[in-house]
């Protein structure tokens, strides 16, 4: 999701924002380049990844945490993916907390040879530690974990205001949940739109202005949709929200 269409959702230039699964932090600079007053908390477990990441990322404005957001403050296996080709590590973006079943035979490419022992924490005692009070957005992106990640924030996402996360309704990671399990997870939570195999919601509790992100001035520059059909194929707007409604609630009408 482009982190200008997020600032214009936002419309403020000091944003708290989680990035869960920061990787080697691509996108941590895409948000630091966006947002000039941001705060920006960023977690990574992964070891091979974390010096990436600190390598890249050097800014006042980000903080980045050694751990994996679960429902559980402890210790975790964390599957690695990844294949060693010379100097670089490629497929390494695929890791998970949990163990890969048809990400296997969907992506053979990617390979997951090693596992190792992560820190966990919960996104609730990581807040209550930090006195985090409010967040105006979620980027998660943790690999089939989801439900592990709402689970252990519960209190969290309901002082947030978006929350935009990765999907499948594949069991591509073992005990992976669905889109309407995720939603059903967080009620309060209302489909926005989504972007390839990312969905964004917004928290209810929250009049929030910047949501003419259903608008057309906003959408006329971005083509949002999904690997399986494209939803949003302006000026068709309408059909396409009512199609992802039905994908969401499994309702026709």
């Amino acid at each position: 999701m482009d982190k200008k269409l997020i600032k214009q959702l936002l419309k403020k230039d000091n944003p708290i924002i989680l990035e869960v699964g920061a990787h080697k932090g691509t996108d941590t600079l895409g948000f630091l380049k966006e947002f000039p007053r941001i705060k920006i908390y960023s977690f990574e477990p992964d070891p091979r990844i974390i010096a990436q990441h600190r390598n890249l990322v050097n800014d006042p404005r980000s903080q980045l945490y050694e751990l994996a957001l679960s429902d559980q403050d402890g210790e975790a296996v964390f599957y690695q993916s990844g294949v060693q080709v010379g100097d670089k590590l490629k497929h390494a973006a695929s890791s998970s907390l949990k163990k890969p079943q048809e990400h296997l035979k969907v992506y053979p490419q990617v390979p997951f040879n090693s596992s190792t022992t992560v820190k966990t924490m919960r996104l609730d005692t990581w807040a209550e530690e930090n006195n985090i009070t409010e967040v105006d957005f979620i980027w998660a992106d943790v690999q089939g974990a989801e439900e592990q990640l709402i689970r252990g924030g519960l209190e969290t996402l309901a002082k947030t205001r978006y929350f935009y996360t990765e999907y499948s309704d594949r069991e591509l990671y073992e005990n992976q949940i669905n889109l309407r399990t995720i939603q059903s997870l967080i009620p309060e939570f209302k489909f926005v739109c989504f972007y390839a195999n990312n969905v964004l919601f917004k928290n209810s509790r929250y009049l929030d202005l910047g949501l003419d992100i259903l608008s057309d001035r906003l959408l006329t520059n971005y083509h949002i949709y999904t690997k399986e059909r494209a939803y949003f194929r302006l000026p068709s707007f309408k059909t396409g929200l009512r199609k992802l409604s039905q994908k969401i609630t499994g309702k026709k009408g």
